[in-house]
């Protein structure tokens, strides 16, 4: 006997045709009707229903129009800004920054508020609750129905769907069940992500890699962090920890990692290594790199050439199109990587010599509450057969 619903497949292809041409709305930032058509190869009657369905939802709005086939003008459609929001909370060391994002990536309110992880997993979590509780009741009661879910950015090894944090090693934290824990405080859903996915995914939908679906994400701050994306999906891997390559071994018989490995690649480039090598702050360092003193000549040239040997095997890896170069060493001290695309193209198989673009951020300070609301975006846009 066959076990064919027409009404539940036919339901089924709706809800995947929805999303379908929300996400590419989104990815195209204006499109017509017509342009929806030609890549879908969708008929018109059926795009302009779905349209007309996503407009009465407020997702999508009519924005102008442009010089169509025949002369005749075609209307344009992007994502509404305003049709729903996100909560996107940054955690990073003592800070917790909590702000309300719009869909086009515009934070339109936000708080900074100050912790001690020395308190323990569960008193950081409280005040995360308390704080997008106390955010969510400063705005209307209009503003606060719209928005969708919660986002949070935060270092670490962080599983996915699951949102338990199986190490943080800044605040020692060990298996937090930070997604449930939350999710019982508030009355929304919560995604939990390693901030350096949530980084890559930020630049993906609003900055400088939208049109770099194939990329890899290197964040190097007071440690060392990767993400990839493939077809502009997030690769995650068996324990979401695929593209992290602060642990890759560089030197078999190098130098002690904080991780008790010796050699990584973290131990090279990050600024507390570097600091710790050096016992002189990682601003003094560049300070008497500009001066062309030795020392520090040699600590930044080796910093530099191992991680463009890190470069290079990403790209032999992964084959991205573009680079992320990202974090605050990078963002703070730019002679880090200068001359780097030359030097990391010597490293690269010749085949893929010049295949790649190294791409430094366009969101600035608010780039850990934007990638924490991109998170939730990505998810929300996301469509597959499971899903529906």
């Amino acid at each position: 006997m066959s076990t064919f619903n027409l009404k539940y497949d036919q339901g089924r292809v709706r809800k995947y045709h929805y999303f379908m041409l929300l996400s590419l709305i989104q990815k195209h930032k204006q499109i017509s009707r017509t342009q929806l058509a030609n890549l879908t190869k969708m008929s018109h009657t059926s795009i302009g229903k779905i349209i007309k369905e996503l407009i009465n939802d407020g997702l999508v709005i009519e924005v102008g129009q442009i010089e169509g086939e025949v002369g005749r003008r075609a209307t344009l459609l992007e994502i509404n800004p305003n049709g729903s929001y996100i909560v996107g909370v940054e955690v990073d060391w003592n800070a917790i920054k909590i702000g309300i994002v719009a869909l086009n990536g515009k934070v339109l309110d936000k708080q900074y508020l100050e912790f001690d992880a020395k308190q323990g997993a569960e008193t950081v979590l409280d005040r995360i609750a308390e704080g997008i509780s106390a955010l969510i009741e400063q705005v209307d009661h209009e503003f606060a129905e719209k928005i969708i879910a919660v986002g949070i950015s935060i270092p670490g090894l962080i599983t996915w769907p699951d949102g338990e944090a199986l190490i943080v090693p800044q605040f020692h934290w060990e298996k937090v069940q930070i997604k449930a824990y939350l999710e019982k405080k508030i009355d929304y859903i919560v995604y939990v992500d390693n901030h350096v996915r949530t980084v890559l995914l930020a630049e993906s939908l609003f900055g400088n890699m939208t049109e770099f679906h194939d990329s890899v994400c290197i964040y190097i701050g007071s440690g060392v962090g990767g993400a990839v994306m493939m077809n502009g999906e997030i690769l995650r891997g068996h324990l979401n920890t695929l593209g992290e390559i602060g642990h890759i071994t560089m030197e078999p018989n190098g130098a002690m990692c904080d991780c008790g490995r010796l050699g990584c690649l973290q131990t090279y480039v990050c600024s507390s290594e570097i600091e710790k090598q050096s016992q002189r702050p990682i601003k003094e360092i560049f300070a008497a790199y500009e001066r062309e003193e030795s020392w520090a000549v040699t600590l930044i040239d080796r910093a530099r050439h191992y991680l463009c040997l890190a470069i290079a095997n990403v790209i032999c890896m992964y084959n991205p199109k573009g680079v992320l170069l990202a974090g605050p060493m990078i963002q703070e001290y730019p002679l880090l990587v200068k001359d780097i695309e030359a030097i990391a193209n010597k490293y690269v198989w010749s085949p893929l010599n010049h295949s790649f673009h190294l791409i430094h951020p366009s969101i600035g300070k608010d780039s850990g509450v934007i990638g924490a609301s991109a998170l939730v975006l990505n998810e929300f846009l996301r469509f597959s057969n499971d899903d529906i």
